[in-house]
């Protein structure tokens, strides 16, 4: 340990990190206390921790707030960069949260002050982009707690920022959703981190956004609602706090809170209510004429024979406290409900056991964030709506829905696990614009289509099955955007995968299946990319290419199909990396006039007609491919089309003919291409 940095005294080791030491230190001059930080020699980080020092160094020279850490000096001594700082003695939020020492109400005072000094920043044009607990200081004077915002080695100082696009800056389960798509920060990205803050101070340390894996973490961030808030978490606390919570978590930055200072302001209001009893006793009901002396906060019990608190369900969520678990015992319930506070509504006994039965409208409108339903059947009128999630988030797991559509408005979001829908008419799932949803391990089906997604939604599908219907599987309408891995698509009489203008659907280990119509058809200005898949005994061509839209596949087989494996249209652009083309009834692969594929270490084989066929106007260039055993020879070309370029030692097997002027075939020697 050296003994000065610059004009300060090293005392003592604070702590190490990956990047660095922090050193308590002394400035002589002044007889105060500040804290170094320092670059460890020989960090691998070097060059990204001076990055980081300057950008904190240049952010102190904005700031100066009583809930920000001061920074007094940046400097060097022989070729170690420092950082001088306010010296706060007291422990980091995160500490306080895990410990549980701390009463919720002064740490949710804590990040009230934290709010003021972030809206401080922002206010000078300064994203923190790293808002979590471990960057927030926290000191006791007296019996209050002061805290300091700490740690701006990763801000973004004015509208373009320090960092590239694509780049993602902080800690990941703290990111807002628009961040994680665009790697864009904003001062609305910070109020999310705060929103994630809260829910961690609320429930002891627990994050709203689960995952094993940072992929997970993404996933949950991008697409599910947070986990819920339970009962016992608000022991103590006033329940406006959850609407504090589900606004600041909003998936969309327009609809969280304007500003940090209004945040601060919702939480310290909050905090001025009355706080409610987690346990109520209601006074008797017309229903059961008795007193409910047992029906808590926690649980309300639904059901016949003396078992049951409430006969209704309607009864039991007017009674119900957000968080409140509602029990369903077996039975048939003929009800309709709008569900508008976040309960968990949970069938006991087998499946099928439970029935919710409605004959118009939707049998369960939800209109809150932090709804999960469980175990339940939902039985809908033919050509009805079962589940209809008009506002904030709902949980959807091991249920039934039969008979009609599970619908996503605008904005709400949805995830299903383990559940089957079934719809007699209509879409099996239906998201609006700007919707989202996800699925995993579930079954959708539907006599108009399996799932469909309007303009701007977002869905994303893992381990599902989307079978059997007059229309298409999955439907991808104007800008929407869809991720399906390790999923299975057939049966349906128009294509298993129907991605039209400006969609995005990515195909991961897929499998798109005996489809009457195209395995998958991509329009005008689509965009489709598959790894991994295999497109297979589809009536239609495998793979359609439609004008203006572009594909890219790679490891991906389009194969034993009634009719064209791959079919690239007009204006249509593909490549094609290691994919398998074999067996198909009609030509491997056809580029209409005005089409353009790249094919890469591709194999086109055992067709019944031509391997490939070019038209006029199109243009294919094919790199390390074997093109053999195909019936009607290896490549075809039309009178007018152009040669195919060939790169990298190709093996053409079955020769490459052309159409002459009388329409007879004519051998041509291939056209090697650089």
């Amino acid at each position: 340990m050296r003994e000065r940095l610059g004009k300060f005294e090293v005392i003592r080791l604070l702590g190490k990190g990956a990047m660095g030491e922090v050193y308590l230190g002394r400035d002589p001059r002044l007889g105060r206390e500040v804290a170094l930080k320092v670059i460890s020699e020989g960090s691998d980080f070097g060059d990204e921790a001076e990055a980081r020092f300057e950008r904190e160094a240049r952010a102190a020279a904005l700031l100066n707030h009583p809930h920000i850490v001061t920074v007094y000096e940046f400097g060097e001594d022989e070729r170690v960069h420092y950082l001088a700082m306010e010296y706060i003695q007291g422990e980091d939020l995160e500490a306080l949260i895990r410990s549980g020492r701390s009463p919720k109400a002064e740490l949710l005072k804590v990040l009230v002050q934290v709010c003021e000094g972030l809206g401080y920043a922002h206010e000078r044009g300064v994203v923190h982009r790293d808002i979590k607990p471990a960057n927030i200081l926290v000191a006791r004077h007296g019996k209050r707690l002061e805290a300091k915002l700490m740690d701006f080695g990763v801000a973004q100082m004015g509208p373009s920022g320090l960092t590239q696009t694509g780049t993602w800056m902080g800690t990941v389960s703290y990111m807002a959703p628009e961040y994680l798509d665009t790697s864009r920060a904003t001062s609305s990205s910070d109020l999310f981190a705060l929103g994630v803050i809260l829910y961690e101070i609320l429930t002891g340390g627990r994050k709203p956004f689960h995952g094993d894996t940072t992929t997970s973490v993404l996933n949950r961030i991008l697409l599910h609602a947070p986990e819920p808030i339970l009962p016992p978490d608000l022991e103590g606390i006033p329940l406006e706090l959850l609407s504090v919570v589900e606004r600041a978590l909003a998936k969309r930055p327009e609809d969280r809170y304007p500003d940090a200072e209004t945040l601060g302001t919702a939480i310290r209001e909050a905090l001025n209510r009355p706080v409610e009893a987690t346990s109520k006793v209601p006074k008797a009901t017309p229903e059961t004429g008795r007193s409910q002396r047992d029906i808590t906060g926690k649980q309300i019990r639904v059901g016949k024979g003396g078992l049951g608190q409430c006969l209704s369900l309607k009864v039991a969520l007017r009674q119900a406290l957000p968080g409140t678990e509602i029990i369903l015992m077996p039975g048939i319930y003929r009800e309709s409900v709008v569900v508008d506070k976040g309960v968990a509504i949970l069938a006991l006994g087998e499946p099928g056991e439970v029935v919710l039965e409605g004959q118009a409208g939707p049998v369960l409108l939800l209109r809150s964030a932090g709804i999960s339903l469980h175990g339940l059947t939902v039985q809908a009128g033919t050509g009805q709506v079962a589940v209809r999630v008009e506002a904030g988030s709902a949980q959807i797991e091991a249920c039934e829905i039969l008979g009609g559509t599970v619908w996503v408005d605008s904005g709400a979001q949805v995830s299903l696990h383990g559940s089957r829908v079934s719809a007699e008419r209509g879409v099996g799932l239906k998201v609006q614009s700007r919707g989202q949803a996800l699925a995993e391990t579930c079954s959708f089906q539907g006599q108009s289509g399996a799932v469909e997604l309007e303009e701007s939604a977002r869905l994303q599908l893992i381990s599902c099955s989307l079978m059997n219907s007059s229309f298409a599987g999955l439907l991808a309408l104007e800008q929407s955007h869809a991720v399906l891995e390790d999923c299975d698509i057939g049966g349906h009489a128009c294509a298993g995968v129907h991605v039209l203008a400006g969609a995005n659907v990515a195909l991961r280990q897929c499998r798109l299946v005996g489809n009457a119509g195209f395995g998958l058809s991509v329009m005008d200005r689509g965009l489709a990319t598959l790894e991994g898949c295999t497109v297979q005994a589809n009536g239609g061509s495998g793979l359609l290419i439609h004008h203006g839209a572009t594909v890219q596949a790679r490891n991906s087989a389009f194969s034993e199909g009634k009719s064209l494996g791959v079919d690239c249209a007009d204006g249509g652009q593909g490549v094609l990396d290691t994919c398998d083309i074999s067996g198909n009834a009609g030509v491997g692969v056809q580029v209409e006039p005005g089409g353009s594929l790249l094919l890469v270490r591709c194999t086109l084989k055992e067709g019944r007609d031509t391997g490939l066929l070019l038209l006029e106007d199109s243009q294919v260039t094919l790199e390390e491919c074997v093109v053999h055993r195909n019936a009607r020879g290896g490549i075809l070309l039309a009178k007018d089309a152009a040669d195919p370029i060939l790169r990298g030692g190709n093996r053409i097997e079955d020769g490459l003919q052309r159409v002459d002027g009388g329409g007879n075939l004519v051998r041509v020697a291939p056209v090697q291409g650089g």
